[in-house]
Protein backbone atom coordinates (compact mmCIF):
# COMPACT_ATOMS: atom_id res chain seq x y z
CA UNK A 1 0.00 0.00 0.00
CA UNK A 2 2.74 2.38 0.56
CA UNK A 3 4.58 1.41 -2.47
CA UNK A 4 0.98 3.10 -4.51
CA UNK A 5 0.90 6.33 -2.12
CA UNK A 6 4.40 6.85 -3.48
CA UNK A 7 4.14 6.59 -6.91
CA UNK A 8 0.45 8.74 -6.95
CA UNK A 9 1.94 11.37 -4.60
CA UNK A 10 5.87 11.18 -7.13
CA UNK A 11 5.33 13.61 -10.39
CA UNK A 12 6.11 11.78 -13.28
CA UNK A 13 8.98 12.59 -15.11
CA UNK A 14 7.80 13.23 -18.58
CA UNK A 15 5.58 16.29 -17.38
CA UNK A 16 6.61 19.16 -18.74
CA UNK A 17 5.10 22.19 -19.54
CA UNK A 18 7.04 22.80 -22.58
CA UNK A 19 6.80 20.22 -23.89
CA UNK A 20 3.10 20.87 -23.47
CA UNK A 21 3.50 23.90 -25.17
CA UNK A 22 5.42 22.77 -28.14
CA UNK A 23 2.32 19.84 -28.53
CA UNK A 24 -0.29 22.47 -28.18
CA UNK A 25 1.84 24.74 -31.36
CA UNK A 26 1.81 21.88 -33.47
CA UNK A 27 -1.79 20.79 -32.57
CA UNK A 28 -3.22 24.53 -33.79
CA UNK A 29 -0.93 24.40 -36.42
CA UNK A 30 -2.23 21.06 -37.96
CA UNK A 31 -6.17 22.52 -36.90
CA UNK A 32 -5.00 25.66 -38.78
CA UNK A 33 -3.86 23.94 -41.86
CA UNK A 34 -6.83 21.78 -41.76
CA UNK A 35 -9.04 24.56 -41.33
CA UNK A 36 -7.13 26.67 -44.37
CA UNK A 37 -7.14 23.33 -46.67
CA UNK A 38 -11.08 23.91 -46.49
CA UNK A 39 -11.37 27.32 -46.23
CA UNK A 40 -9.87 27.00 -50.08
CA UNK A 41 -11.89 24.60 -50.91
CA UNK A 42 -14.42 26.40 -50.87
CA UNK A 43 -13.60 29.72 -51.80
CA UNK A 44 -12.65 27.45 -55.47
CA UNK A 45 -16.17 25.44 -55.05
CA UNK A 46 -17.40 29.63 -54.97
CA UNK A 47 -14.83 30.51 -57.94
CA UNK A 48 -16.43 27.80 -59.76
CA UNK A 49 -19.98 28.67 -59.22
CA UNK A 50 -18.92 32.23 -60.06
CA UNK A 51 -17.79 31.11 -63.31
CA UNK A 52 -20.98 29.80 -64.43
CA UNK A 53 -22.66 32.21 -63.31
CA UNK A 54 -20.70 35.15 -65.19
CA UNK A 55 -22.82 34.43 -68.26
CA UNK A 56 -25.98 35.44 -66.95
CA UNK A 57 -24.79 38.21 -65.37
CA UNK A 58 -23.20 39.66 -68.84
CA UNK A 59 -27.03 39.33 -69.78
CA UNK A 60 -27.88 41.80 -67.13
CA UNK A 61 -29.91 44.78 -68.79
CA UNK A 62 -27.58 47.97 -68.99
CA UNK A 63 -29.74 50.11 -66.62
CA UNK A 64 -30.17 46.91 -64.06
CA UNK A 65 -27.75 47.71 -60.95
CA UNK A 66 -28.93 45.53 -58.14
CA UNK A 67 -26.77 42.35 -59.00
CA UNK A 68 -23.49 42.60 -58.57
CA UNK A 69 -21.87 39.29 -58.64
CA UNK A 70 -18.20 39.72 -55.91
CA UNK A 71 -16.69 36.63 -54.83
CA UNK A 72 -16.11 37.71 -51.08
CA UNK A 73 -13.41 35.45 -49.04
CA UNK A 74 -14.77 35.71 -45.18
CA UNK A 75 -15.28 33.39 -43.32
CA UNK A 76 -17.61 31.86 -44.13
CA UNK A 77 -16.64 32.68 -47.68
CA UNK A 78 -19.13 34.14 -49.93
CA UNK A 79 -20.13 34.83 -53.57
CA UNK A 80 -23.02 37.41 -53.60
CA UNK A 81 -25.93 37.94 -56.15
CA UNK A 82 -27.55 40.98 -54.99
CA UNK A 83 -27.93 43.23 -51.87
CA UNK A 84 -29.58 40.43 -50.08
CA UNK A 85 -28.60 37.05 -51.42
CA UNK A 86 -25.26 35.26 -51.86
CA UNK A 87 -23.78 31.55 -52.20
CA UNK A 88 -21.95 29.79 -49.25
CA UNK A 89 -20.33 26.53 -48.91
CA UNK A 90 -21.74 24.67 -45.74
CA UNK A 91 -19.22 23.48 -43.75
CA UNK A 92 -20.73 20.00 -42.71
CA UNK A 93 -22.59 19.14 -45.88
CA UNK A 94 -20.15 20.42 -48.27
CA UNK A 95 -23.17 21.67 -50.43
CA UNK A 96 -24.23 25.07 -52.11
CA UNK A 97 -26.36 27.08 -50.02
CA UNK A 98 -28.47 30.02 -51.60
CA UNK A 99 -29.08 32.27 -48.86
CA UNK A 100 -30.90 35.36 -48.84
CA UNK A 101 -30.81 37.75 -45.58
CA UNK A 102 -33.52 40.17 -44.53
CA UNK A 103 -35.10 41.47 -41.05
CA UNK A 104 -36.22 38.19 -39.98
CA UNK A 105 -33.07 36.71 -39.74
CA UNK A 106 -30.78 34.08 -42.97
CA UNK A 107 -33.02 32.27 -44.76
CA UNK A 108 -31.81 29.36 -46.92
CA UNK A 109 -33.32 29.48 -50.26
CA UNK A 110 -31.76 26.20 -51.87
CA UNK A 111 -29.53 23.80 -51.34
CA UNK A 112 -27.81 21.78 -54.13
CA UNK A 113 -24.33 19.40 -54.24
CA UNK A 114 -23.95 20.20 -57.81
CA UNK A 115 -22.66 23.04 -59.52
CA UNK A 116 -25.13 23.47 -62.43
CA UNK A 117 -28.48 23.01 -60.19
CA UNK A 118 -27.29 25.94 -57.84
CA UNK A 119 -26.84 28.05 -60.56
CA UNK A 120 -29.58 27.35 -62.10
CA UNK A 121 -31.65 28.09 -59.44
CA UNK A 122 -29.97 31.54 -58.97
CA UNK A 123 -30.27 32.45 -62.50
CA UNK A 124 -34.66 31.58 -61.79
CA UNK A 125 -33.70 33.70 -58.81
CA UNK A 126 -32.60 36.47 -60.76
CA UNK A 127 -35.19 35.91 -63.46
CA UNK A 128 -37.82 36.40 -61.03
CA UNK A 129 -36.80 39.37 -59.64
CA UNK A 130 -36.27 41.37 -62.63
CA UNK A 131 -39.99 40.69 -63.42
CA UNK A 132 -41.28 41.61 -59.55
CA UNK A 133 -39.48 44.85 -60.44
CA UNK A 134 -40.73 45.62 -63.77
CA UNK A 135 -44.05 44.69 -62.41
CA UNK A 136 -43.46 47.22 -59.67
CA UNK A 137 -42.41 49.88 -62.19
CA UNK A 138 -45.49 49.29 -64.16
CA UNK A 139 -47.89 49.81 -61.36
CA UNK A 140 -46.28 52.63 -60.05
CA UNK A 141 -46.09 54.67 -63.33
CA UNK A 142 -50.11 53.80 -63.47
CA UNK A 143 -50.39 54.94 -60.29
CA UNK A 144 -48.24 58.02 -60.84
CA UNK A 145 -50.38 58.91 -64.23
CA UNK A 146 -53.45 58.31 -62.12
CA UNK A 147 -52.38 60.58 -58.76
CA UNK A 148 -50.56 63.16 -61.30
CA UNK A 149 -47.23 62.66 -60.00
CA UNK A 150 -45.61 61.99 -63.55
CA UNK A 151 -42.87 64.57 -62.66
CA UNK A 152 -42.65 68.71 -63.51
CA UNK A 153 -44.41 69.84 -66.23
CA UNK A 154 -42.70 72.50 -67.87
CA UNK A 155 -43.98 76.01 -67.46
CA UNK A 156 -43.25 79.97 -67.99
CA UNK A 157 -44.38 80.93 -64.40
CA UNK A 158 -42.39 78.66 -62.53
CA UNK A 159 -39.00 79.64 -63.76
CA UNK A 160 -39.92 83.73 -62.51
CA UNK A 161 -40.75 81.88 -59.33
CA UNK A 162 -36.99 80.74 -58.79
CA UNK A 163 -35.63 84.23 -60.14
CA UNK A 164 -37.90 86.03 -57.79
CA UNK A 165 -36.68 84.07 -55.06
CA UNK A 166 -33.30 84.83 -56.09
CA UNK A 167 -33.27 88.36 -56.10
CA UNK A 168 -35.44 88.71 -53.20
CA UNK A 169 -32.27 86.84 -51.17
CA UNK A 170 -29.79 88.77 -52.58
CA UNK A 171 -31.49 92.17 -51.61
CA UNK A 172 -32.16 90.36 -48.35
CA UNK A 173 -28.09 89.55 -48.25
CA UNK A 174 -27.23 93.31 -49.32
CA UNK A 175 -29.66 95.19 -46.49
CA UNK A 176 -28.34 92.80 -43.88
CA UNK A 177 -24.53 93.15 -45.03
CA UNK A 178 -25.53 96.75 -44.90
CA UNK A 179 -26.95 96.78 -40.92
CA UNK A 180 -23.61 94.98 -40.12
CA UNK A 181 -21.44 97.69 -41.11
CA UNK A 182 -23.53 100.62 -39.75
CA UNK A 183 -23.69 99.15 -36.29
CA UNK A 184 -20.27 98.11 -36.35
CA UNK A 185 -18.88 101.50 -36.93
CA UNK A 186 -17.89 103.57 -34.06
Amino acid sequence: MEESVKNIARPAASRSLRDAIRKARLDEAERLDHSADRRDGEIARLELLKTELEAVFSELPVHDERFNLVLVPSRPARLWIDLFTYAAVDDASGAYLFVRNSENGRRTLFSATNVTDIADRITRYMAQEIVRRERQEAAFGETGRVLGLEGPQPSGSALGVVIGAFAIGILTGAVGLLVAVLLSAP
